[in-house]
Protein backbone atom coordinates (compact mmCIF):
# COMPACT_ATOMS: atom_id res chain seq x y z
CA UNK A 1 0.00 0.00 0.00
CA UNK A 2 1.50 3.89 -1.01
CA UNK A 3 1.71 6.31 1.56
CA UNK A 4 -0.49 8.29 2.74
CA UNK A 5 0.70 12.46 2.30
CA UNK A 6 0.09 14.65 5.58
CA UNK A 7 -1.74 16.92 3.36
CA UNK A 8 -3.55 13.89 2.17
CA UNK A 9 -4.11 12.02 5.74
CA UNK A 10 -5.57 15.90 6.79
CA UNK A 11 -7.83 16.04 4.14
CA UNK A 12 -9.39 12.26 4.83
CA UNK A 13 -9.45 12.97 8.48
CA UNK A 14 -11.76 16.22 8.25
CA UNK A 15 -13.55 14.74 4.92
CA UNK A 16 -14.30 11.30 7.21
CA UNK A 17 -15.59 13.92 9.76
CA UNK A 18 -18.07 15.64 7.27
CA UNK A 19 -18.98 12.70 6.34
CA UNK A 20 -20.13 11.54 9.89
CA UNK A 21 -21.77 14.51 10.71
CA UNK A 22 -23.92 14.37 6.85
CA UNK A 23 -24.93 11.35 7.89
CA UNK A 24 -26.33 12.19 11.15
CA UNK A 25 -23.56 10.82 13.14
CA UNK A 26 -22.06 12.59 16.42
CA UNK A 27 -18.30 13.48 16.85
CA UNK A 28 -18.19 10.73 19.51
CA UNK A 29 -18.96 7.84 16.24
CA UNK A 30 -16.30 9.78 14.48
CA UNK A 31 -13.95 9.06 17.23
CA UNK A 32 -14.94 5.35 18.08
CA UNK A 33 -14.24 4.33 15.18
CA UNK A 34 -10.22 4.76 16.46
CA UNK A 35 -8.13 3.65 19.22
CA UNK A 36 -8.32 6.02 22.01
CA UNK A 37 -4.41 6.16 21.78
CA UNK A 38 -4.77 7.37 18.37
CA UNK A 39 -7.28 10.26 18.81
CA UNK A 40 -5.98 11.35 22.23
CA UNK A 41 -4.48 13.98 20.83
CA UNK A 42 -6.49 15.17 18.39
CA UNK A 43 -9.63 15.48 20.58
CA UNK A 44 -7.94 19.04 22.28
CA UNK A 45 -7.92 20.46 18.37
CA UNK A 46 -11.98 19.84 17.92
CA UNK A 47 -12.97 20.00 21.96
CA UNK A 48 -13.03 22.48 24.41
CA UNK A 49 -11.39 21.52 28.06
CA UNK A 50 -15.09 20.28 29.39
CA UNK A 51 -15.50 18.41 26.42
CA UNK A 52 -17.57 20.25 24.54
CA UNK A 53 -17.33 21.20 20.44
CA UNK A 54 -15.26 24.04 19.86
CA UNK A 55 -16.84 27.09 17.76
CA UNK A 56 -14.94 25.17 14.34
CA UNK A 57 -16.33 22.00 14.64
CA UNK A 58 -19.78 23.75 15.87
CA UNK A 59 -19.75 25.10 12.43
CA UNK A 60 -18.89 22.34 10.38
CA UNK A 61 -21.66 20.42 12.36
CA UNK A 62 -24.55 22.94 11.08
CA UNK A 63 -22.91 22.55 7.68
CA UNK A 64 -20.57 19.44 7.14
CA UNK A 65 -20.92 20.40 2.97
CA UNK A 66 -18.98 23.74 3.49
CA UNK A 67 -15.63 23.46 1.93
CA UNK A 68 -14.60 26.70 4.02
CA UNK A 69 -15.45 25.07 7.65
CA UNK A 70 -13.83 22.17 6.31
CA UNK A 71 -10.43 24.36 5.52
CA UNK A 72 -10.58 26.00 9.22
CA UNK A 73 -10.29 22.34 10.50
CA UNK A 74 -7.42 21.34 8.30
CA UNK A 75 -5.96 24.31 9.48
CA UNK A 76 -6.53 23.49 13.23
CA UNK A 77 -4.64 19.96 12.31
CA UNK A 78 -1.62 21.25 10.85
CA UNK A 79 -1.21 23.69 13.42
CA UNK A 80 -1.20 20.73 15.96
CA UNK A 81 1.18 18.72 14.00
CA UNK A 82 3.50 21.51 13.76
CA UNK A 83 3.70 22.03 17.33
CA UNK A 84 3.49 18.01 18.12
CA UNK A 85 5.16 15.97 15.10
CA UNK A 86 4.98 13.18 17.13
CA UNK A 87 1.02 13.06 16.39
CA UNK A 88 2.06 12.36 12.67
CA UNK A 89 2.58 8.56 13.19
CA UNK A 90 -1.54 8.98 14.98
CA UNK A 91 -2.58 11.31 12.16
CA UNK A 92 -1.45 8.34 9.42
CA UNK A 93 -2.50 5.37 11.75
CA UNK A 94 -6.26 7.28 11.57
CA UNK A 95 -6.03 7.91 7.62
CA UNK A 96 -5.27 4.14 7.20
CA UNK A 97 -8.58 3.24 9.16
CA UNK A 98 -10.32 6.06 6.90
CA UNK A 99 -9.02 3.71 3.71
CA UNK A 100 -10.30 0.58 5.05
CA UNK A 101 -13.44 1.84 5.76
CA UNK A 102 -13.91 4.21 2.88
CA UNK A 103 -11.69 3.23 0.19
CA UNK A 104 -13.40 5.25 -2.15
CA UNK A 105 -12.53 8.51 -0.39
CA UNK A 106 -9.25 7.88 -1.80
CA UNK A 107 -8.69 7.48 -5.84
CA UNK A 108 -5.73 6.59 -7.30
CA UNK A 109 -5.30 9.32 -10.90
CA UNK A 110 -3.24 8.49 -13.51
CA UNK A 111 -2.55 10.93 -16.23
CA UNK A 112 -0.44 9.82 -19.70
CA UNK A 113 0.65 12.90 -21.59
CA UNK A 114 2.24 11.88 -25.07
CA UNK A 115 4.02 14.46 -26.94
CA UNK A 116 4.71 13.90 -30.70
CA UNK A 117 7.14 15.78 -32.97
CA UNK A 118 10.03 15.03 -35.65
CA UNK A 119 8.86 11.25 -35.43
CA UNK A 120 9.72 11.51 -31.75
CA UNK A 121 6.95 10.37 -29.19
CA UNK A 122 7.77 11.19 -25.73
CA UNK A 123 5.16 9.61 -22.88
CA UNK A 124 5.02 10.98 -19.56
CA UNK A 125 2.96 9.35 -16.41
CA UNK A 126 2.21 10.85 -12.99
CA UNK A 127 0.89 9.29 -10.56
CA UNK A 128 -0.09 10.36 -7.23
CA UNK A 129 -2.93 9.29 -4.61
CA UNK A 130 -5.47 12.19 -3.92
CA UNK A 131 -8.66 12.48 -2.02
CA UNK A 132 -11.60 11.89 -3.60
Amino acid sequence: MEPISTTTAIGAVVGYLAKKLKDNQSVSDFFNDFADATVAWLKPVFLTDDGKENRALKKLQEDPNSTAKQEVLKGMIVSEIEDQPEAEKHLQEMAQVIRSKEPQMFVQNMVTVTVTGNDNIIAYRVKEIILK
